[in-house]
């Protein structure tokens, strides 16, 4: 083992724990700020209920950027997982997917919270959203019922951002697969 490969071997783990960091403070924040424009809103108490659609300009954006977080997380896993692991006594991305715990029905909830956040965060500022439209206009016409169709395209868009994050085991996987090949063909 060479010490230049322990000292990428650290930088590396520097950086996943960077990326995780930053992961879970824009998470925060992502709630927080989301939960702030719905208590505006709320207490603004305008007749305006397209207020509660603001929260997608957070929610579409900061998913979208823990996605690439996430991303960069599992690239990074699995180039030491193929370059570094193989030459050194350290084993822990290997060894962190080998051995996983077996998942609880109550542990898989914790986990759809957790990577559906901005999915959760979108429903539930439609769900507010419907409310207030409902409450708020006298729905008269087709353009309403447009109104109230609409944004569940933004919760579909949401969902399909917080799918990559969920996948980010698959998406290290096909790391691994392409690593390896570009490392047999040298």
């Amino acid at each position: 083992m060479e010490s230049y490969d322990l000292e990428e071997y650290k930088m590396l783990r520097d950086e996943i724990q960077s990326c995780i960091e930053r992961d879970n403070s824009l998470a925060t924040f992502m709630v927080t700020a989301v939960a702030t424009i719905l208590t505006v809103a709320i207490s603004a108490n305008l007749q305006v209920p397209f207020l509660f659609l603001i929260s997608f300009c957070i929610i579409i954006p900061f998913s979208a950027r823990l996605a690439h977080y996430k991303s960069n997380v599992a690239r990074i896993s699995a180039y030491m997982i193929v370059y570094l692991e193989p030459k050194m006594s350290i084993k822990y991305e290997t060894n962190a997917i080998k051995y996983k715990n077996p998942k609880s029905k109550k542990s898989m909830l914790i986990i759809s919270m957790r990577n559906y956040i901005g999915m959760w965060l979108g429903v539930i500022s439609y769900l507010i959203y419907v409310v207030e439209f409902i409450n708020k206009i006298n729905i008269t016409s087709w353009y309403h019922y447009i109104a109230l169709i609409i944004p569940v395209f933004l919760i579909i868009l949401c969902y399909k951002i917080d799918k990559k994050i969920d996948s980010v085991g698959k998406e290290r996987n096909e790391w691994i697969e392409i690593y390896k090949k570009s490392k047999e063909s040298k």
